[in-house]
């Protein structure tokens, strides 16, 4: 199964053209803030033959932040309507720990807890079995909180990895998908403003 993936839940932006688990392409681009720049550019980067499309898009769905997510998901869903190739949503926590067993960054069968930097001092974190598995989460909490239920647990966290794009690619070939809906774990800063009676 040829899969494009796409991630855009953390600073870093990521694409992968992954056929049978085989990576044949790739890009990424870092910036917090440059989300819609970077996914455009790199699309063009990647090795794709457009008279071949893929069977499948996943994309991740978070937990992230509001725009960063909307921007990667809203173009998986553009591609998907374009190409009509059905869409997948990935969480981006699962992403993560697939790269942490991937670079045998936690001891085999061990269980660990993987987490994203959520801002304001806060992690977006879920629990993993040794496996990979999500036993819980995805969570938003204080970073001191996260720490303390890791050291409580007696498991790793990690918090060095962000998610990738063939990671996002590996979950969605295991199955480990669901719709494209972003899972927001906290409002977002932007508030509608209140109407003013004149």
């Amino acid at each position: 199964m040829k899969i494009l993936a796409i991630d855009t839940s953390t600073a870093l932006s990521s694409i992968a053209l992954v056929d049978s688990g085989t990576v044949i392409s790739m890009a990424g681009h870092t910036d917090a803030r440059g989300h819609v720049e970077a996914i455009g550019t790199l699309f063009t980067q990647l090795d794709l033959d457009l008279n071949s499309l893929p069977d499948l898009i996943a994309c991740g769905v978070g937990p992230g932040p509001y725009t960063g997510l909307r921007v990667g998901i809203a173009f998986a869903q553009g591609l998907s309507a374009a190409w009509s190739v059905p869409v997948v949503g990935v969480c981006s926590l699962d992403a993560v720990a697939n790269a942490i067993i991937r670079e045998g960054r936690v001891a085999p069968g061990n269980e660990f807890i993987a987490a994203t930097d959520a801002r304001r001092k806060e992690y977006y974190w879920a629990k993993f079995s040794g496996s990979g598995k999500r036993v819980s989460g995805p969570n938003v909490d204080l970073t001191p909180v996260v720490v303390g239920l890791a050291i409580d647990m007696g498991i790793a966290l990690v918090t060095e990895v962000l998610p990738h794009a063939i990671d996002i690619a590996a979950c969605a070939l295991r199955g480990e998908h669901r719709g494209v809906t972003p899972m927001y774990l906290r409002e977002a800063d932007a508030k509608p403003s209140v109407p003013v009676q004149l």
